[in-house]
């Protein structure tokens, strides 16, 4: 006589559901340099199909203009525009380098000039290190960073070629493994869902962080801070780290002020120029343009960015976003993850 099935008790499901994101998390720390050069070449690659889009929206159908090519062009777009930034960015590195020792003596004469305000006497801390080491270490530091960068948009391209070689194929394999056409649609939805998300997200992110890095760029600029679009770039870059990017774009191009021109005033104003576009930018033009899109709730976001950050580092932090803005869609297709997806949506609302 068989035994009747034993029913899972909440208590096993609970550990089995610990020990399942337990081994997630463990692959996803220690596959962090496959991963996150996948997910870049993955968002890379919706970019491209959006950009591919504009050539039907304007008319040009596969008959007249096939669809490899605009896939090349699209992807030439992409490939060039990365290329001319590290140009550019290469460039504002060697200027910076070009004034290290102007950034050397205002250090030295700032460390000094804290002797009036501290109980420590600073000028003898000084002793112990040479300031010209310190510049020296982050100035090879950062150039040693330059190089990682380099070498992880190399293989972020890479992967992104092998997935637009993929792109025909992809949807014959979602077919074989749903033959069924409402699983297969269900399948196709959820992507298409996923992508329309990110791709909007991304999009209207760009578009607001390229605005207030340009005006950042020319407020650098009147202000003769070396390398402004260095300064630039990296407001578009941490624009899309949320609530903690403001501040350490904000911040870094003040503080560097201080030892480019020796003095404070030029630091606070930049600091309050840059701090004032960035707010506006971020709390008054970003929601009014960007609505609900992301569906996520504010605390999910910071836990998110926390987690995610702690994960992978920065790289995560640009990615936290994306990543909890694909999970509500995921769970929300889902009856057992449908409540986990209700708690990270924004109000709860989300597509059934």
């Amino acid at each position: 006589m068989e035994n009747p099935p034993q029913k899972v008790s909440k208590v096993q499901t609970a550990s089995y559901t610990l020990i399942i994101c337990s081994i997630v998390v463990v692959i996803l720390y220690l596959g962090q340099s496959l991963i996150i050069p996948f997910m870049f070449a993955s968002i890379l690659w919706l970019l491209m199909r959006k950009i591919r889009s504009l050539f039907y929206i304007i008319g040009l159908r596969d008959k007249w203009f096939p669809k490899w090519l605009k896939t090349i062009l699209s992807s030439a777009v992409l490939f060039s525009s990365v290329w001319v930034i590290g140009l550019i960015f290469e460039k504002n590195i060697q200027e910076l380098i070009r004034y290290y020792d102007v950034y050397n003596k205002n250090l030295t004469a700032i460390l000094k000039d804290f002797d009036h305000f501290s109980p420590y006497k600073i000028e003898d801390l000084t002793k112990s290190f040479n300031s010209n080491d310190l510049i020296g270490k982050y100035i090879t530091s950062a150039l040693s960073s330059l190089q990682t960068i380099i070498s992880n948009v190399v293989i972020v391209l890479i992967y992104m070629l092998f997935i637009i070689m993929e792109e025909s194929s992809f949807k014959f394999k979602i077919k074989a493994i749903f033959p069924e056409k409402a699983a297969y649609d269900e399948r196709i939805e959820v992507i298409r869902q996923i992508e329309k998300a990110i791709t909007n997200y991304l999009g209207i992110k760009s578009l607001i962080a390229m605005a207030s890095a340009i005006i950042c760029y020319l407020v650098f600029a009147l202000m003769g801070l070396n390398a402004p679009f260095f300064w630039a770039l990296l407001i578009f870059m941490f624009s899309f780290i949320p609530f903690f990017g403001v501040l350490i774009s904000s911040f870094l191009p003040a503080i560097f002020s201080i030892i480019q021109f020796g003095t404070y005033s030029e630091s606070l104003i930049i600091l309050l120029s840059i701090g004032s576009i960035q707010f506006f930018a971020g709390n008054i033009v970003e929601p009014r343009i960007m609505g609900n899109t992301m569906n996520v709730s504010p605390i999910v976001v910071i836990l998110s960015l926390g987690f995610w950050g702690f994960i992978w580092g920065f790289p995560g932090m640009f990615l936290s976003v994306p990543i909890t803005v694909i999970m509500v869609i995921i769970f929300s297709k889902f009856k057992a993850t449908r409540g986990i997806a209700i708690l990270l949506s924004e109000k709860g609302e989300i597509g059934h």
